[in-house]
């Protein structure tokens, strides 16, 4: 094997010499990452590629670790197979192939494989929640969940906290892929059932539906300082852990038997899991007996009755917990039924000793439902708990009794956490101020957090979090609150403007706010390869940070007459309210002049035409367009610079002259700075948006700069949901000359804009100084075509979707490169960059009549 690779190696370093290293540095690593049973199949399969291209044979090699990350070993063979049909049509695309920097090979690869990805069915799961539940409902992967430290720590194990549910990153537990669709599937039907059901919305002081309400004879005489409901009913339990488990039981049961009733589709595939999920429970006859009795509720409520043991001489205990865990399984119960049923299953596991049943004449039967357990009603002492286990406290073992210990998780069902979620709700309620109408909320204590977090079972802070108890909750405290959306450490925000970040930076508390990114994943097109390179660039998107609010105003007054005089030819853009349609068929009324004709037609004997009516026809413009600024470094650039160059030449010859000039021209500078390209986009974009806010039309302003694929920067100024208002105007103070001009994911990003807008008409102006250019936008840096064809590759994609794509630069260049990359579009080069700010509006009014 050692020798045919190294023959491998040695046809790369024939055609790259030093660049051959890293082929053969990189391919030896992945042999290595192999088993050794697998090498001679994988060399074999490059050898073949080799004849056509030594560089694809090395890739393969690189990249099989990572494919066989998602396919098996024996369906290595097709995937190669279908790279060598494109490797012998194309070098270019074999090789983008190989190296994993083709969409072609990655829609091969998920074609073979079996796995489902969440970043690929995560739009379809979000819209079937959301049918379900009717909640705008995000999907997103565990680990981010469990990276907000706020309480979830298993990255494995679906969950939701309110808002969005929180699903594996993967699925692959099956070898067909419908299989494991369905599968993740059912993970996030049963998290959007806890919500469409109430799981997290238990109150208190209301009344079950199926049980007698016995809660208000527990709490009678007690204080209560719980901070949410759920907390309170929680407080009634001596041993809270049991009583967490005893109520995750019931109230899954509960909503899986829910989903049963009203989701039909879902019902085969739940079945499969429950199934699976009853195979792989442990051997109830190695437990002790309580521990066994709440095992054998987890199995009754995955529909497993047969699955169901227990000691003969224990038998009614075990049928009467069965009967109420049946009786919060029909229609119409409440997350309060399965508080109730709670209660009643406490009391009997309490009165049940947690004990090895040692006697081997003792017979392990199974048990039949008592009926009827809807009627029963707790003990009248008001007490919890069976003998003296009642005054027991939480993790004290009775004599000769065995620790409690949790049943194991059942992995469709996931994390459930009521408190932690009533928590989160609480703060958010805090922070928006409660209900309208009514009082604010009292603000939860850090104090009263911290008793909560030393109490409740849903917190595990020795695997959230390192440290003391006092520093864990202050950090846990910080990220709650920044979850639910309220400020640490409010102070008092003169301006009256909730959003403003008056801070200095200068003290303890003091920092500016960090902005929001939220990264977006575009494919680039690679015009060799002729295919994507997929999610190869990450635009990283955030709110342009606010400067002074003089710019705005200074360019309103600079340009006053254009301003007026653009604002009057918008106006008679603005349409009527009403427009009359004339010679219909039918209508409102007789249409005077087609009447008349009629009569005449008539007299003379010619067949007259019936469409005699009109009626009046509402019409309303609906635009909305996109501006993409270009904030690259080159937009730094004075626009008076060759002026001056021009100068220089013509004073050469008379020190004296040029020194006189040179002076006048200094003490104008100092009093009115040289104008920038990026000045004149600016007081353009500020005249467009003025004229824009008078006709009325939707736009979104938005800039773009960055460095290299995994930093393409996009700049929100105003965003199409957003109004014109003063934090807007400051941002445009901030526009500045940036870094580089990756222009194909910039745009796609915009297109993505404007998509999500409801306008008939969508359009998208992209304003640039020059071609586009960026680290790695091509082989090397003195490479153009990549960037323009990807570039024009992103138009087109935009045109694909209804949208009108115009590009207007400031490059006299600009017909060099424009020709390519807006072939069939429309583009303009403004030869005279001053002229922009009359142009820009003039452009638009075209654009849209």
């Amino acid at each position: 094997m050692r020798e045919r690779y190294l023959l491998l190696a040695a046809q790369v370093a024939r055609g790259h010499n030093r660049s051959a290293f890293q082929y053969f540095e990189d391919a030896a690593v992945a042999l290595g990452e192999l088993e050794p049973d697998d090498h001679h199949r994988v060399i074999e399969l490059a050898e073949q590629l080799s004849p056509y291209s030594s560089f694809a044979a090395m890739d393969f090699v690189t990249s099989v670790p990572r494919v066989l990350e998602r396919i098996r070993i024996d369906e290595l063979e097709p995937w190669q197979q279908a790279g060598l049909r494109i490797l012998q049509q194309s070098h270019d695309g074999g090789e983008a192939y190989f190296r994993l920097q083709s969409t072609r090979g990655e829609d091969i690869l998920d074609t073979l494989s079996a796995r489902v990805e969440l970043n690929k069915v995560g739009e379809i799961l979000r819209l079937y929640c959301k049918a379900l539940t009717g909640r705008n409902l995000s999907i997103q992967t565990t680990a981010t969940l469990t990276e907000k430290g706020i309480g979830w720590v298993d990255q494995g194990k679906a969950s939701t906290e309110g808002t969005t549910i929180f699903l594996p990153e993967v699925m692959e537990r099956y070898t067909e892929k419908d299989e494991n669709f369905a599968a993740i599937k059912v993970f996030a039907t049963h998290q959007a059932a806890r919500l469409e059901f109430g799981s997290f919305e238990f109150r208190f002081a209301t009344p079950p539906a199926v049980f007698e309400d016995s809660r208000a004879a527990l709490v009678e005489g007690r204080e209560n300082a719980a901070v949410t409901d759920i907390e309170r009913f929680f407080d009634l339990f001596p041993d809270r852990q049991l009583a967490s488990d005893l109520f995750t039981v019931v109230e899954d049961g509960r909503i899986d038997a829910a989903i049963r009733r009203e989701y039909g589709g879902i019902r085969k595939p739940l079945k499969r899991m429950q199934k699976a999920a009853l195979e792989h429970r442990p051997d109830i006859r190695r437990m002790p007996l309580r521990t066994a009795f709440v095992e054998n509720l987890v199995r009754a409520s995955l529909d497993g009755a047969s699955a169901i043991l227990f000691p003969s001489n224990r038998q009614t205990e075990m049928a009467q917990g069965l009967g109420l865990l049946n009786a919060v399984d029909v229609d119409g119960a409440l997350v309060e039924d399965s508080a109730e049923a709670t209660l009643r299953l406490y009391t009997l596991a309490m009165s049940i000793p947690n004990v090895f049943e040692g006697n081997d004449d003792i017979e392990w039967d199974s048990v039949e439902p008592m009926e009827g357990m809807e009627r029963s009603m707790m003990d009248a002492s008001g007490e919890l708990g069976g003998g003296q286990s009642g005054e027991m406290q939480p993790g004290d073992v009775g004599q000769g009794e065995e620790q409690y210990a949790s049943p194991e998780d059942v992995d469709y069902r996931g994390d459930f956490k009521p408190e932690l979620v009533q928590l989160l709700m609480k703060l958010r309620e805090n922070a928006q101020g409660g209900d309208a109408g009514e009082m604010s909320p009292t603000p939860l204590t850090e104090e009263q957090l911290k008793e909560l977090l030393e109490k409740s079972m849903d917190f595990d802070l020795d695997a959230l979090m390192e440290g003391d108890l006092d520093s864990t909750t202050g950090m846990f405290m910080t990220n709650l609150m920044k979850e639910a959306g309220t400020p640490s450490g409010e102070k008092s925000d003169k301006q009256g403007d909730p959003s403003s970040d008056n801070s200095t930076g200068e003290g303890e508390g003091d920092e500016p706010l960090i902005p929001i990114i939220t990264v977006y994943y575009y494919d680039e097109w690679d015009f060799r390869a002729q295919d994507y390179k997929p999610r190869w660039c990450a635009v990283k998107e955030q709110k342009l940070e606010q400067g002074e609010d003089n710019f705005y105003e200074n360019t309103l007054r600079e340009h006053a007459g254009l301003v007026a005089q653009t604002r009057k030819q918008f106006e008679l853009m603005k349409p009527e309210l009403f427009r009359k349609i004339k010679r219909l068929p039918e209508g409102e009324d007789f249409d005077l002049d087609a009447a008349i004709e009629w009569m005449i037609e008539k007299r003379a004997g010619v067949n007259p035409n019936e469409k005699i009516y009109w009626r009046r026809n509402k019409i309303e413009r609906d635009v909305a367009v996109a501006f993409l600024i270009d904030m690259s470094a080159s937009t730094d650039e004075e626009i008076n610079k060759k002026e001056k160059k021009y100068v220089d030449d013509y004073y050469c010859d008379d020190p004296r002259k040029y020194l006189s000039w040179w002076v006048s021209k200094r003490r104008q500078e100092l009093t009115a700075p040289p104008k920038r390209i990026i000045d004149l986009e600016k007081e353009s974009t500020v005249l467009l948006m003025t004229a824009l806010e008078t006709i009325g039309d939707q736009y979104g302003i938005y800039g773009f700069s960055g460095y290299g694929r995994d930093n393409v920067e996009f700049f929100v100024i105003k965003d199409f949901d957003e109004h014109l208002d003063a934090p807007i105007k400051k941002r445009l103070d901030k526009v500045v000359p940036i870094r580089s001009t990756r222009m194909g994911p910039a745009i796609r990003h915009a297109t993505h804009k404007l998509k999500l807008t409801d306008a008939k008409v969508k359009i998208l102006v992209l304003l640039s100084d020059g071609r586009p250019q960026d680290h790695g936008y091509g082989r090397d840096r003195t490479e153009k075509e990549y960037a323009i064809h990807d570039t024009k590759q992103a138009l087109n994609e935009a045109k694909r979707e209804g949208i009108t794509p115009f590009a207007l630069t400031v490059d006299r260049a600009g017909h060099d490169y424009l020709k390519t990359m807006c072939e069939d579009m429309g583009y303009e080069v403004v030869a005279d960059i001053e002229a922009l700010p009359s142009r820009l509006p003039a452009l638009y009014r075209r654009l849209t009549e």
